[in-house]
C-alpha cells in the first residue's frame, strides 16, 4: 500500500511537470519508480552499490533494476567497471554515458595546506561507519603502525559501526591517538584533509568515489584498496598506493613507506591533484550532463 501510493504520488507530480527528463539516481527503488512512472524520457543514474552490490544479491533486485535499465532512455555511469556492469545487465552501450560527478575546487584544493618537515604522520578516512566501508581494516593497520612509527588517525563520518571501532581501537590500545569526528560538513572534510598526510579508503565496494578525489585536490597521499574504480584514479607508486582489501598488514606497509619517504609522497601529492584537475571538477562534468539531458529533452537521443 505504501508503495502504491508514492507511485501515485510521482505520477501526479510528473503529469503536472510538462515537458523534460526525469533523472531517477539509484537503479533500484528509485530507479523502479522512475520506470513505474510511465514519464519519458528517463534517465537513471547508477551509482555503484545498486548495480556492485544489490543487483547481484538477489533476484528481486535483479528484477527490478533490468526492468528500470530496459525502460531508460539514458544510462549514467560513474566508472568502467560500473558500465561494464550495467552491459552485463542487458544495456546496449549506445544508452549508456558515462560521467564523474566531481568535486569543486573552490573548496578542494592545495591551498592553505600546511608543508610539515617532521611531527607525527597524519592518517585520515573520510568514508562513513558502514559494513562496506571496511574500517576496522583502517584500525588494525594503524595499531601495526604505531609498533614502527609516530601516528595520528582521524576518522570522519559516523555509522553504526562507530561504537564497534572505537572498543576496537581501545582493545588495540591506540585510542588516545585515534579521533573520531562524526560527521562533517563540507568546509570540516576539507580542513581536515589538508591537515592529512595519507588519505586512507578501505572500502570493500566502490564506483569513483567522491571523497577519494576530494583527498587527491586537497593533497591527502591516497592509499586505497585495490578496486577496478580505484585503479581509474591511482597509478601505482606514482599518484598513491593500493592495498587488498582487508588486508591490514598490506595497508601499514604502505603508510609506512610513505612516512620513510617524504620526496616520493611529495610527488604522489601533486601528481593526483592533477589528475583530478584534468577530468575530476564538478561544474565541467555536470555541464556534460546536462547537455545530454537538453538532448533527450528535445527529442535527439543521447551520445555515448
Amino acid at each position: 500500500a505504501g508503495y502504491a501510493s508514492a507511485l501515485g504520488a510521482v505520477k501526479k507530480d510528473l503529469a503536472a511537470f510538462g515537458p523534460g527528463v526525469v533523472n531517477a539516481i539509484y537503479a533500484g527503488g528509485y530507479g523502479f519508480i522512475g520506470a513505474q512512472s510511465g514519464f519519458r524520457p528517463l534517465v537513471v543514474s547508477t551509482i555503484g552499490s545498486d548495480m556492485l552490490i544489490d543487483y547481484p544479491s538477489s533476484f528481486v533486485h535483479r528484477l527490478q533494476i533490468e526492468y528500470a535499465l530496459r525502460r531508460a532512455s539514458l544510462v549514467t555511469t560513474d566508472a568502467a567497471s560500473l558500465t561494464a556492469s550495467v552491459v552485463r545487465a542487458g544495456v546496449e552501450p549506445s544508452r549508456i554515458v558515462e560521467i564523474y560527478f566531481g568535486i569543486d575546487p573552490s573548496l578542494f584544493n592545495l591551498e592553505g595546506r600546511a608543508s610539515r618537515q617532521g611531527g607525527p604522520l597524519r592518517i585520515v578516512s573520510t568514508r562513513n561507519l558502514y559494513p562496506v566501508y571496511g574500517l576496522e581494516t583502517l584500525i588494525a593497520a594503524f595499531a601495526a603502525l604505531r609498533s614502527k612509527a609516530d601516528a595520528l588517525l582521524t576518522v570522519c563520518g559516523n555509522g553504526p559501526d562507530r561504537g564497534s571501532l572505537e572498543k576496537m581501537a581501545a582493545g588495540l590500545g591506540v585510542e588516545e591517538r585515534v579521533t573520531f569526528t562524526g560527521k562533517l560538513g563540507p568546509p570540516g572534510i576539507a580542513a581536515e584533509l589538508k591537515k592529512a598526510d595519507i588519505y586512507v579508503s578501505t572500502s570493500t565496494s566502490d564506483s569513483t568515489s567522491v571523497s577519494l578525489l576530494e583527498a587527491m585536490a586537497c593533497g591527502a597521499v591516497p592509499v586505497v584498496t585495490d578496486l577496478d574504480a580505484n585503479r581509474e584514479w591511482i597509478r601505482e607508486g606514482i599518484s598513491g598506493l593500493l592495498f587488498r582489501p582487508h588486508d591490514a598488514d598490506g595497508l601499514a606497509a604502505a603508510m609506512l613507506s610513505l612516512h620513510e619517504n617524504r620526496d616520493l609522497a611529495a610527488s604522489m601529492r601533486k601528481e593526483a591533484a592533477g589528475t583530478v584537475a584534468e577530468k575530476g571538477l564538478w561544474i565541467p562534468n555536470m555541464e556534460r550532463v546536462e547537455s545530454e539531458f537538453m538532448r533527450l529533452a528535445e527529442g535527439e537521443p543521447a551520445r555515448p
